[in-house]
């Protein structure tokens, strides 16, 4: 499936904005991962730091000493001793342990305590069934030098809780900002490109009748105006080329008709009259009918020139196409009956359109005589009309040799003979069915082939309905 380009701008944009969003998503997630881990771990040092200074070796067990009266220092020394335990570093056994330490299960051996204790301080996080624990610890002397080992938890659930809710929060927004980006960017690329569809539907109505139109230039001085100025220097170097060439056809009708038809008058005139020598009636007579070849070429030519070039006027009116039809069939039939062919006509009920009457006939006309061409003796030629969505079809079906799907779709073309799919004895300059194009498409319609080598072609033409 091909994209248009507003389509494929929009969708560039919105990966790139997908991609700068999980970028910052992902870059914000692990800053405040980051810093509230940073954040538990200081608050962990500043309790057990501060635990320091409360701790009091009397005896066997040492205890925690504070003023009761002060509500900040019994703040901090309950949130210090939630979580603690103090052990003897020499033998390692147990002293104190806080109650909400007892539930983890992070009791230490001997040899742990000793192998703790040497490394003087650290962090180590516990998991736990009631959430992560952050545990430090700490070399503690008492006065005679004795040391103590101790451990400070601090619960990280709010900290894990917090990253939690954010990356929820990430998740569940990723879905309306890359609606909101790809909303943002169908609509800008609408507005960017709103100067390249006003700059088409300008040339788009630029034709051989319309050539000294130009296309708009905003004077912003960007590159719409850049590719409006060279199109429209492109029209000024067509224009005078078309303007050469009607030149060129007025010259080519007063040059070349009157030394046809002075040369067509002499043959006339020396088959007619005695003193024609012998043996040359039938060198006169072939030669009449190459300059009426010629002539009719010349007419075709001149006839293509003036209607692509929009000098021929055409009279629109109602014009019944199955009677039309039948009609030209009908002119036709013994040209069809010579040559061996049936011809035949299937014309439906109120099939009319608005046009010429004189150059739709002269459609059928030439797409009639194109495939009496190339079917060979004992085929068919069938006329079909029919109506049907507003419009009506004119289909012109053969049983003749057929062509391939590449001549099928340069056959409307200019000049174009395909010459491999040719029979012998087919003459024709391949002007025929390129003014069928110009008159279906005047109309308003259009005009298209189908077919396969040795199955014959259909030739469709869809007019505007009445």
């Amino acid at each position: 499936m091909t994209l248009t380009l507003r389509a494929r701008l929009a969708l560039i944009a919105t990966v790139i904005v997908g991609a700068l969003l999980a970028l910052l998503g992902s870059v914000s997630y692990r800053v405040l991962a980051a810093r509230l881990d940073a954040d538990a771990t200081q608050r962990l040092d500043e309790l057990t730091e501060g635990l320091h200074g409360y701790l009091a070796f009397g005896g066997d067990t040492p205890s925690v000493r504070f003023d009761p009266n002060d509500s900040d220092e019994t703040a901090f020394v309950h949130e210090a001793t939630r979580y603690y335990q103090v052990y003897d570093a020499a033998t390692g056994r147990l002293l104190v342990q806080s109650p909400g330490f007892a539930p983890l299960g992070a009791q230490l051996t001997a040899d742990e305590v000793r192998e703790a204790a040497d490394l003087v301080s650290g962090h180590v996080d516990l998991q736990t069934e009631y959430g992560r624990i952050r545990i430090s610890s700490s070399v503690v002397r008492d006065r005679t030098g004795r040391a103590y080992l101790l451990q400070v938890g601090f619960s990280l659930v709010q900290t894990d809780r917090a990253v939690a809710r954010y990356r929820a929060v990430l998740w569940w927004s990723a879905v309306p900002a890359l609606l909101a980006a790809a909303l943002s960017s169908w609509w800008l690329s609408r507005l960017a490109l709103a100067p390249l569809r006003e700059m088409s539907a300008a040339a788009a109505a630029i034709d051989m009748r319309a050539l000294h139109a130009r296309l708009p230039v905003r004077g912003a001085g960007d590159e719409m105006d850049a590719l409006a100025g060279s199109f429209n220097a492109a029209l000024d170097r067509l224009e005078t080329a078309v303007a050469e060439m009607r030149q060129f056809s007025a010259s080519l009708a007063h040059e070349l008709r009157t030394p046809l038809a002075a040369m067509r008058g002499e043959a006339e005139l020396a088959l007619r009259g005695r003193a024609a020598p012998p043996g040359l009636e039938a060198v006169f007579a072939s030669q009449i009918e190459e300059i009426d070849r010629l002539s009719r070429l010349i007419e075709q030519i001149l006839t293509l020139a003036r209607a692509e070039s929009g000098q021929i006027p055409l009279a629109f009116e109602p014009v019944d196409v199955s009677g039309l039809a039948a009609a030209v069939v009908e002119q036709i039939e013994p040209v069809a009956q010579s040559r061996g062919l049936e011809l035949r006509v299937e014309a439906a009920r109120d099939a009319s359109v608005s046009g010429d009457e004189g150059w739709l006939r002269r459609l059928l006309l030439n797409l009639l005589d194109n495939a009496l061409k190339f079917t060979p003796a004992g085929g068919w030629v069938c006329v079909r009309t029919s109506r049907g969505g507003g419009q009506v079809a004119i289909e012109v079906v053969d049983s003749g040799v057929g062509m391939t799907a590449e001549v099928a779709a340069r056959a409307f073309d200019r000049f174009y003979r395909g010459d491999a799919a040719r029979p012998p004895g087919v003459e024709g300059a391949g002007l025929g069915l390129s003014l069928a194009r110009w008159i279906a498409e005047r109309h308003g319609g259009t005009i298209e082939a189908a077919s396969r080598p040795g199955e014959g072609a259909t030739v469709r033409v869809t007019l505007p309905a009445a």
